[in-house]
């Protein structure tokens, strides 16, 4: 009875991580989605709450977005819309690959790989994004 217990209370912690990794990847193409939309159309101010702050500000480093109305801040989200939007105009399509959840020293990154194609000719870049309170956020684009 014990080992039935056992086996049950193990196939329960597998099914729930199973189903949180699959919620946490299923989050992660949809914001990569809007990001590409957002990157095709311009619009800076949208993105850039889809993207992890990075610079000078500790306390925000990888912990909150930019802010639309900063300009300084708008400048570095339009770089990395313009690097989407150039895979996005190289490619005829899009597919999204392997999902990977990889524990640092300081956080926890979840890196979603997306093939873009043209062709015969295949680009795999990797999408590393970072959970914050505003949700999972981009944090580099390889």
């Amino acid at each position: 009875m014990k080992k039935i217990q056992t086996a049950l209370l193990l196939l329960f912690f597998a099914a729930a991580s199973l189903y949180a990794q699959n919620n946490i990847e299923s989050s992660l193409k949809n914001n990569l989605t809007q990001l590409f939309s957002f990157s095709k159309e311009k619009s800076f101010d949208k993105a850039a709450v889809l993207i992890a702050y990075s610079g000078e500000d500790q306390n925000r480093n990888m912990k909150a977005h930019f802010d639309p109305s900063n300009k300084d801040e708008i400048n570095q989200v339009k770089r990395v819309c313009k690097k989407i939007s150039a895979l996005l105009d190289l490619s005829n399509k899009y597919d999204f690959g392997k999902f990977e959840n990889k524990k640092t020293d300081s956080s926890e990154l979840y890196l979603l790989d997306v093939t873009f194609l043209s062709g015969d000719q295949k680009l795999t870049t990797t999408f590393t994004f970072v959970k914050t309170n505003s949700g999972y956020l981009l944090l580099n684009v390889n």
